[in-house]
């Protein structure tokens, strides 16, 4: 009966120290889990909050680009009207009719188009530029003046010349009427300004179309040369210029 009431109790004891033990670690589980979900909880909050704040950027970033966009349609317009204007008031032309009225207003269209789908090329392109300017540890040196040199005395040629330059943005009429006019690659088919400037050179007498073409000014070229060779039948030639310096023509004003 000892030995009984000695196993007895210490299978009692035992029974007592494993329940003991379990409670204890059924506990400490308990606590963990618990941190675990009050972290996944703040997490979770966390992120929605983050999400939110997402949304709102990206509804400020449409809205960015819906002004960006809208303001380069304005300056793309404004551009394009000015330069009409300034040639109407010089030219002092009779009123136009109905159809050329509404041919002009086509070619303004047309035109504002493609200013619009050149400009963001141009401006990937000056970015590049800008940032190759940054890396450089010298400032570079500036380009020396280009003189182009008329013919050799004796040489039989037109007696009146027009100038235009090519370069990787499009065409710079050098001689129209009030100074310079630039016009980028993708307006020259459709350019009001460019068809007036051959209208002048086809109406002057024993002349030609000199384009001085830049080492990217390929594809400009290739469309002003085309306007001017087949719609406007004009006599053209072409010579390279070697740098980009400032094209100097004063041999030919001498």
């Amino acid at each position: 009966m000892s030995i009984l009431a000695c196993l007895i109790g210490i299978l009692t004891l035992m029974i007592s120290v494993m329940l003991q033990v379990q409670q204890m670690e059924k506990s400490g589980r308990t606590e963990e889990e618990m941190e675990r979900a009050f972290r996944n909880r703040d997490l979770l909050a966390q992120a929605d909050d983050q999400k939110k704040v997402i949304e709102e950027l990206k509804k400020e970033l449409v809205k960015e680009k819906a002004t960006v966009s809208e303001m380069a349609k304005v300056e793309d317009a404004k551009i394009v009207i000015t330069m009409k204007l300034e040639n109407l008031q010089k030219a002092k032309a009779p009123k136009l009719t109905d159809v050329a009225l509404q041919k002009q207003v086509e070619n303004l269209i047309k035109e504002t188009k493609a200013i619009r789908l050149e400009r963001p090329p141009l401006s990937k392109r000056l970015k590049a530029l800008q940032d190759e300017l940054k890396s450089r540890k010298e400032a570079p040196k500036p380009k020396g003046s280009v003189v182009v040199q008329p013919r050799g005395i004796g040489e039989r040629g037109p007696d009146e010349i027009f100038f235009v330059e090519c370069n990787s943005t499009g065409i710079v009429l050098l001689d129209a009427e009030g100074g310079p006019k630039t016009i980028s690659t993708a307006a020259i088919r459709n350019s009001g300004v460019y068809h007036e400037y051959l209208d002048q050179v086809k109406k002057t007498r024993e002349s030609m179309v000199l384009f001085l073409i830049r080492k990217s000014g390929n594809p400009s070229y290739g469309w002003a040369v085309s306007t001017a060779e087949l719609k406007y039948k004009l006599p053209t030639g072409k010579l390279p210029i070697p740098n980009d310096g400032n094209i100097d023509l004063s041999n030919f004003k001498r």
